[in-house]
Order: structure tokens, then sequence, then C-alpha cells
């Protein structure tokens, strides 16, 4: 467009008029191109000396329907009226953009009176016009208009049983759709796939996929919509599959297929997938932009890979709001909170407004971090400098935020000031902060509530009775067990994957399906026996069966991520990083003794659970043991060791702005107590400063 402003201003400089032919590729140029210019279009237009044409009008009407211009039917109004000044009548064409205008910008009234112009011109019976009018009833939600104008077509081509269809599907009307289908007398590729998505978008996946395998022939895009379906609707090793039989048919995928099967791999953890795809964009020279950027950023960061995520950052030539909130978020899943901080404070200083979804992110590292005061600053910036309306999401975060400190009582005033209904997510996360905290009072409290006002949601219960069991009322544990099962709730087991070789292998606890299970039970077997000899001792508090001692301990012995680690072992190659996904939180017991396997096996370990990545190495965890942290404070002067009388005769459980708060209120304890903190049943002993 540069090239074509500077030769257009040659022309005029050097006062050489141009024929009017000319004007008809210049003025398409200038409307219709990608790097065109609508504003030059319409002063082309408007300003020439010479007779324009109906198809020069015609032309600039269809540009402004392409244009994102918020005052594009209104240009496209006054250019019907000059053309009325040329004695020109609108024709086919013109009525064809004039409603597409109308479509894309939701201009009701004025399409209605340019439906009034077509019938006075009897120009209805025209094929195109017909299906532009079909297409903009339904995209105003008018179908029964939609239907009037089909049936009044005396010609109908298979576009206009597509406008009929596309309508049913974008008002989420699917079986009208489906009988439209049905009655095509033809159908070409656009008719399966516009019902498939729609079927998709409904998350009808057992119907697309039969839809997908009678298409006799399927196009780039057909794939495309099946798989990035599956991504959309949790279903990545599905959408992995597929990708695998595309390729086997030597087919090439696009732009969309790359981003779903991203997808697919950031949600299993499949990073030598992602790795695969990443290294197909290079070969094919396929222009990375923004939107591929940061599906690589998610994808690396989701499988615990933060280091090549941000060098995908750090090479990105286009960086815009999704690329910064994508390399935010992931390291604040990751345990970088400091780091995610200061690439939302670079976002800011290049100018780049943040949105809701970047403001989530760094709530999600101040919390993380257990920096509650840094947390309001942002959320009150939010709120206040950049005009974001809280969403439950923000809510919930910041609930999170003020549990994870121990900060329960102000965390519950939060809730019951919020300007909003909270919903069971955000009473979930203050349940989660009660068992974190062992508050046993609220818990109670809060968990009986979330049951009648959720009863259907596993996790619920689940919380509620480990707080029981921690608090030693086993009879409240069987009440919560007979409650699921009158109610027939079923847990959601916990799997854990891992990628090796390009397989993803799954764990359940206490799985024997694997044909190597009795080498990974010996392996993890030879494992609990050199980590004990640390103090590694099993969990048992929190299991909410009656049975023995020794027998709980059998019970937490074999969970997933220990089978998936023991797994990793005999499979990868020495010294590799393991990375495991769970679909639920790994439990306190798992977290110590992966911990110290990373310290006796000196082997990096990830895991990826439902609420953050822990990054094993050399007995430490990059989530810093936050939410499984008891504090303590100990008589007597500072010093490394553990002597000296626990505060109050036990250990009492604190956040870090939890106990600022306790030391201003308690000025005696300075010099006189020393805080220290124990991490998963005296495995690991630290003093603090």
């Amino acid at each position: 467009m540069a090239e074509f402003k500077q030769t257009h201003a040659r022309l005029i400089v050097n006062g050489l008029p141009y024929p009017q032919p000319s004007l008809r590729p210049v003025i398409s140029f200038s409307a219709l191109h990608p790097t065109g210019d609508i504003d030059d279009a319409l002063l082309l237009l408007l300003r020439t000396p010479v007779q324009p044409t109906i198809f020069l009008f015609n032309t600039v009407i269809r540009g402004l329907a392409r244009s994102v211009r918020s005052d594009a039917v209104s240009n496209s109004v006054a250019l019907l009226r000059r053309m009325g000044e040329y004695d020109l009548s609108p024709n086919n064409f013109t009525y064809t953009f004039l409603f597409q205008c109308c479509a894309k910008f939701v201009g009701f009234d004025l399409g209605l009176q340019f439906h009034g112009g077509v019938i006075k011109r009897c120009s209805h019976f025209d094929v195109c016009v017909c299906n532009s009018m079909i297409q903009f009833y339904s995209v105003c939600g008018k179908l029964d208009d939609a239907e009037k104008v089909f049936d009044e077509c005396t010609q109908r081509d298979i576009v206009t049983w597509n406008s009929l269809i596309s309508g049913y599907l974008r008002n989420g009307d699917i079986l009208e759709a489906v009988g439209v289908f049905e009655k095509m007398p033809e159908r070409n590729e656009v008719s399966w796939n516009s019902l498939m998505g729609g079927l998709v978008r409904a998350s009808y996946l057992d119907e697309a996929r039969r839809l997908f395998d009678e298409m006799t022939k399927r196009n780039v895009v057909s794939w495309a919509v099946m798989i990035s379906g599956y991504c959309q609707n949790g279903y990545p090793r599905e959408a992995l599959a597929l990708f695998r039989e595309m390729q086997s048919l030597d087919l090439e995928p696009n732009f969309a297929v790359l981003v779903s099967v991203l997808s697919a791999c950031a949600q299993l953890g499949a990073s030598d997938h992602g790795s695969w795809v990443h290294s197909y964009i290079k070969k094919n020279s396929i222009k990375m932009d923004s939107i591929l950027s940061a599906a690589l950023i998610d994808m690396y960061a989701k499988c615990g890979n933060i280091s090549l995520a941000m060098q995908v950052f750090d090479s990105s030539e286009e960086k815009n709001i999704s690329t910064y909130t994508a390399a935010i978020s992931g390291l604040a899943y990751n345990g970088y909170n400091e780091e995610s901080i200061r690439i939302f404070e670079k976002m800011k200083s290049a100018r780049i407004t943040p949105d809701h979804i970047s403001y989530l992110a760094v709530l999600c590292s101040c919390s993380h971090m257990g920096s509650v005061e840094k947390g309001f600053d942002y959320f009150n910036s939010m709120v206040e400098v950049h005009g974001i309306k809280p969403e439950l999401d923000h809510y919930t975060c910041m609930v999170d935020l003020l549990g994870r400190a121990g900060l329960l009582e102000e965390a519950e005033k939060f809730i019951n000031t919020m300007p909003v209904t909270p919903d069971n997510v955000i009473w979930g996360a203050l349940l989660s902060a009660c068992r974190t905290h062992s508050n046993a009072e609220m818990g109670e409290r809060v968990g009986n509530y979330i049951l009648e006002s959720d009863p259907g949601h596993d996790g619920r219960y689940v919380l509620l009775s480990n707080i029981y069991a921690v608090s030693s009322k086993g009879n409240c544990v069987e009440e919560i067990q007979r409650t699921m099962r009158r109610r027939r709730i079923k847990r959601v087991p916990g799997c854990s994957s891992i990628e090796v070789d390009g397989i993803v292998y799954e764990f359940v606890a206490g799985d024997r399906s694997h044909d190597k299970t009795g080498k990974i039970y010996s392996v993890w077997e030879e494992m609990v026996t050199e980590i004990k000899k640390l103090g590694y001792a099993p969990e048992t508090k929190g299991v909410v069966f009656d049975v023995e001692e020794e027998e709980k301990e059998t019970v937490v012995g074999y969970h997933s991520e220990k089978l998936a680690v023991a797994f990793g072992f005999i499979s990868k190659e020495p010294g590799s990083v393991l990375r495991i996904v769970k679909n639920i939180r790994i439990c306190s017991d798992c977290h110590s003794a992966i911990k110290l396997v990373s310290k006796v096996f000196k082997r990096k370990i990830v895991v990826r659970d439902r609420r953050c990545f822990h990054h094993f190495e050399d007995g430490f965890c990059s989530c810093n043991d936050y939410w499984c942290i008891d504090y303590f404070f100990l008589k007597g002067e500072k010093k490394n060791s553990l002597e000296g009388n626990l505060w109050n005769g036990s250990s009492q459980v604190f956040g870090g702005d939890q106990i600022k708060m306790l030391c201003k209120r308690n000025h005696n304890l300075h010099g006189k107590y020393v805080l220290c903190y124990r991490v998963s049943h005296n495995v690991n002993h630290r003093s603090l400063t």
C-alpha cells in the first residue's frame, strides 16, 4: 500500500490524468487487498474527475463490508445516495454487498429497508441476493424471516442450502440444521464441514465424528474442525490420534490444525509431539505469528519446559497481548512468580494494555508466592486504572491468595463483601484453604454449605472428608461416604500420565494393568527403601478408610504419580527429565516422596497437577512447599537448630502475611521466639530469619 500511494502521488504531482479504466485496478486494490486502505478507496471514488461506474461503487461497498470500521454501514448508505446523483441504480451485486455489511454490523432496520428495495426492483429472484438475505436474517437471529426468504427463492444453489444450515447452527438449532442437511439435493465440503462444526460447538462429538467418517471427500478444513473439536472439549488423546491419521495420509496440516495439536500436547503434557510440531513449523518456514507463538509458549510451559517456552517468547518478532499472557501464565504455573510479574510489567512498559486474562495470570503469580499486598495492588489497578470489571475467576484467585496465606477469616469476609454472588468454585477455594491450614471449624461450615448448593461435585466431598480425617472425626467421614453413596456421587480417580518415546502412558492408583507392572512396583519399593534413610515416613493421617495403619501405608504407597515416576525410571534415559501430568492435586505424601527421590537419585522430576507445576530437583520443589508447610515458633535465640519448646506446645499453620500480622500484634515476640517451619512430616528442617 505504501508503494501504491507513492506511485499515485507521483501521478498527481506530475499532473498526469488517468483514464477511467485505470480506476478499476486502483480502487480494487485499495478496497479489497489485505494491505489496502479503504479510506483511500473512498477518496478515489468520491473525488474522481471522471464518471464512476456501478462496478466501482460496488467494489468500495464490498470493501466496507469486509472492513472493521464502525461507520461501514453509514458509509455504504452514503455511497448508495451518491450513486443516485450519478443516475446509477443498484444492481444485484450492490444489494449482496449491502446485506453482507448489515449482517456484519447487525444493522437490522437498515437491512429491512434494503429488502424492500430488492422487492421493488424484483431482484429477490437473484440467487446471490437471496443467499445474502438468508445470512443477514440468520445473523440477526430472525430465523423465521430467513426461512421465508429460503422458501420464496425460485432458484437455489448449494450456497443457499449452506446459508440456511449455517443460520440454524449459528442460532443453536442443531436438529433443524440436520434436517436441512438431509434434504439437500447435493452437498459439498462446506456443507459437511459446517454441520460438523456446529455439532462440535454443541459438544456432540460422537455425531460429529460419525459425520466425519461418512465423508467421501475431506479437505484440510474437515480435519481441522474435528481435531480442534476434540481439543476444545477435553479429548486431547483423540485429537493426537486423528492428527497421526492425517499424517499417515500425507496431508499438509494448516495453521488451525497446528494450533489445535499444540493445544492437545499442552493438555497431555506430550512434549515430544509438541517439539515435532515446532520443528515442522521451522522446517516449512511457516510464519510465526502471535497466535502460533502463544500456542507454542503455552505448550512448552504446560509440559514443564519453561526454558524453551521463554526461548519462543524472546524470539517472537510479533509480541502482543496473547504472547505476553501465555508467557506470564506459563511462568506463574511453573513457580517462576517473580519473573512472571517482571514480564507483566514489561508488557505494560511496551504500552500493551493488559486484559482480564493477563490480570488473572499475574494474580495467580501473587497467589503462588503468597504476596497478598501486591495481589490486591494489581486487583485494584485492574478495576480502577484499566476499568476491567472483575469476573468470578478473579475473585476466586483473590480468595485463593488470602487462603494460601492462611488469612481464612479475611478470605471469608472478602467473599461476603463481593459485589457479585459467589459461586461454588469460590467457596471451594476457601474450603481447600481450610484443608491446607487444618481449620476444621470453618471447613465444616463451608463444606456443608457447598454440599447442599453443589451436591454433584465429588471434589467437595473429598475435601471435607479429608478435613474430618485429619481432625480425627471418623464418624463424620463415614457420614460423608454414606452421603456420597446415597447421592450416587462417584469420585474421579487420580490419574497420572508420562510420555515415553512419543507414547503417552497413563496410571491410576494401584494400577496393575501395565505389562511391566512387576518391574514398576519393584523399582518403587527400592526407591522407598532409600528415601526412608532420609526420614521419609508415609503420611496416612488423611486416609479416610477405616483400616489398620499398615494398610493405610499401602493405600498411599502406590498413588498414580509414584507409579509413573517408577515407570519413567525404567523406560527413559538415565538422567533425563521425567515429566508427569496428574488430573487432580498431588497429595502431600507423594510430594514429600518425589522430592526425596529427586535428591537421592539425582533426577529432575516435573509434576503438573490441577493447581500448578512442581519442579523437583535435589530435594527441593519449585512451589517452595507453600501448600504443605507447617509454621511454628520456637523459644530461644535465633539459631539453626530445632532445640527449644514449640510455641504453645503445638505446631500452628501460618502463611507469610499472617506471620507479619502476628508479629505486628505481638511485639513481645521479637527477640524471644524464632520462626521455623516443618516441611512434610519432619523430612527436612530449616530455620528462617
